[in-house]
């Protein structure tokens, strides 16, 4: 059962007056002193001396200086806000009745809570140093505002240096760039909270800042997709952002800032905000979700991780933030491991290569693509195709030598073994998984380009590294070079050329897709190998040519296939339909293969009249083969 005061101090502005008659005349039976805020600041010592509950209805600043009496004083309070108290509403779950208002207002149970303060003035919900773009919102702002409002401001993005130290049971330091931050002591205002799990409370000793660091546009739009897309409860802290939670924090940006606490401009920078737990009673309401939810962790926290430090913080303070981001080895230290790892060359690698290159040539005389999946999957040919990749973006000499040399050994054991099982096999068959690979053309080439993209973001990101082998599996290293040691085998150098062709274009698709996928991802500010990219995109220039031909020759020959379906031919007084028309490629002469339909029996005289009609209209110097199948 709800109990309620027996008499209480009401301390109002002019605009807090609303309240008066209802107050006055409450249902509670409780005891009322009306005093203006005028009265009260003439007369305080007098008017506070002995009492023990206060309501208060005035602006913001009133009521911090009601707290502050409190404090002083030891009286509980009440407070009803005015209509444009939305953040104090929210941050004392005040009802939106009025009669509830007031009931709470005079209940006595009161809830012992924090006071924050900053710079020596009280800080109820929120304040904020420097600029805070996007999460200092509010959770329900639309989402075409926050684009629009995003948008504007990208062009004014800086990193200022930020030095934030705590002073609470672990003591730490860190000197980054930022935007701002933001200090939070209630959770709900914003989307910084919802950002940190609404990990801050008015009752856990702590205040909680959250740092806004983008170091890039792309850093910047990627935190814009998280704030449009992801759900507002989502409890991530995001990339880009750091969280730390204290009792006592100072915050000391160059060159000094305003802070802005509750929404007003009220000092400057250094900042040194404290906490004083369990400071002043205050009535507040209570919601099912707060009655259901876990109570806020204690536990300090200094999550900065995500800012940048070293050689990133000197790159990026008192600037306009680059379109990508500063890179630097310690903060991808993971990845660049294990890129100098899979660049060296050992047994391993050899023996993998051998077994993958035998499996391919085999799958390749047996005409079978599960086997040669199978290849494609035991092959280690994409790792170093990778850091080589690495290796141009970030002129690392050393790396790039060892991935050139893993990856030409690579080639040269695969060309070796399928031409000697070339030579050794009595059978040579040229199957439809050689076809398949003597025909490269411009869509080959985007195929490769997306699985260097592809390549290298599964490499950045260790969670979805399993992914790699599909890569491997879409992009297929291993068959071309197997059906080109085929080709040396025969001794055809065409053969040799069309499915080497096809291998070069993967190679050079997967490389330049990597360098540009790792350089968006920020892994360096710039390409610093520009002789060897200049060879790249000079050998993907000269590839483009054949690989062009060859499209508009597949694009010609699909064309001509599709215009043969249903054509009718007379032949001797016979009707003729083709059902079905292809060209394949047999010992480099065009072979046309035709499906007809017929209704009459056809001898030799009339298919050599077919062949003839034929040869009229097909201009290549080729062979015909014909199937028949008779038709009632």
């Amino acid at each position: 059962m709800v109990e309620y005061v027996d008499s209480s101090l009401f301390v109002y502005s002019e605009a807090g007056s609303i309240y008066l008659d209802d107050i006055l005349a409450n249902e509670h039976g409780c005891s009322i002193s009306p005093v203006s805020i005028d009265e009260l600041r003439d007369n305080s010592a007098t008017l506070l001396k002995d009492i023990s509950h206060v309501v208060v209805a005035a602006e913001l600043s009133i009521i911090k200086k009601i707290l502050q009496y409190a404090i002083e004083y030891g009286f509980s309070v009440g407070i009803l806000p005015l209509d444009s108290q939305k953040a104090l509403k929210r941050c004392y779950k005040i009802p939106g009745q009025r009669q509830e208002m007031i009931s709470l207002a005079l209940s006595a149970q009161p809830s012992e809570l924090d006071i924050v303060y900053c710079n020596d003035q009280i800080l109820l919900f929120k304040g904020v140093i420097g600029w805070v773009p996007l999460i200092d919102s509010q959770k329900t702002t639309g989402k075409f505002k926050i684009l629009v409002d995003a948008l504007k401001k990208m062009s004014s993005l800086h990193l200022l240096p930020f030095t934030i130290s705590t002073l609470g049971k672990s003591q730490n330091k860190t000197s980054t760039a930022a935007c701002g931050c933001v200090v939070l002591e209630t959770p709900e205002l914003s989307y910084a909270s919802s950002m940190i799990g609404d990990d801050c409370s008015s009752e856990d000793s702590m205040v909680s800042t959250v740092v806004i660091a983008p170091f890039s546009i792309v850093d910047y739009i990627k935190l814009l997709w998280l704030r449009i897309f992801s759900d507002p409860d989502s409890k991530k802290l995001s990339p880009s952002v750091g969280y730390i939670k204290s009792t006592e924090i100072i915050i000391e940006p160059s060159p000094q800032l305003d802070v802005v606490i509750d929404g007003e401009r009220s000092t400057s920078t250094p900042a040194h905000i404290v906490v004083h737990p369990d400071a002043v009673k205050v009535n507040r309401g209570s919601t099912d979700k707060e009655s259901k939810s876990k109570k806020v962790s204690s536990k300090e926290k200094f999550a900065v991780g995500s800012l940048p430090a070293g050689k990133e913080l000197i790159k990026a303070r008192h600037k306009r933030v680059p379109f990508f981001t500063y890179a630097s080895e310690e903060r991808f230290k993971e990845l660049f491991i294990a890129l100098r790892d899979d660049a060296k060359l050992d047994s391993i690698y050899i023996v993998l290569m051998v077994l993958s290159t035998m499996l391919a040539t085999v799958g390749l005389y047996l005409d079978s693509a599960s086997v040669i999946i199978g290849a494609m999957l035991l092959a280690p040919l994409m790792a170093p195709i990778i850091s080589l990749s690495m290796s141009m973006l970030r002129y690392d000499q050393r790396l790039l030598k060892q991935s050139l040399k893993k990856v030409l050994a690579g080639i040269l054991v695969a060309l070796g073994v399928a031409f000697s099982l070339a030579v050794l096999s009595p059978y040579q068959p040229l199957t439809g998984e050689m076809q398949g690979r003597l025909s490269p053309s411009i869509l080959d080439l985007i195929v490769a380009i997306v699985a260097g993209v592809a390549g290298a973001y599964t490499k950045s990101f260790k969670e979805i590294l399993q992914s790699l082998a599909g890569v491997a599996i879409a992009v297929a290293l291993v068959p071309p070079l197997a059906v080109a040691g085929i080709g040396l085998g025969r001794f055809d150098l065409v053969f040799f050329s069309n499915a080497f062709l096809l291998f070069a274009t993967n190679l050079i698709g997967i490389v330049l897709a990597a360098i540009i996928t790792f350089r968006v991802l920020g892994y360096s500010p710039a390409v610093r190998d520009k002789r060897s990219l200049s060879i790249v995109l000079g050998s993907l220039l000269f590839i483009c040519i054949p690989l062009t031909v060859s499209f508009w020759g597949i694009t010609d020959q699909s064309n001509f296939e599709k215009s043969w379906e249903q054509e009718r031919f007379l032949v001797n007084n016979k009707y003729l339909i083709v059902n079905d028309a292809k060209i394949v490629t047999y010992h480099d002469r065009k072979v046309l293969m035709v499906d007809l339909y017929a209704r009459e029996p056809l001898d030799r005289k009339d298919l050599n009249e077919f062949k003839m009609k034929v040869k009229r209209n097909f201009s290549h110097d080729s062979l015909i083969r014909v199937r028949i199948t008779y038709i009632p």
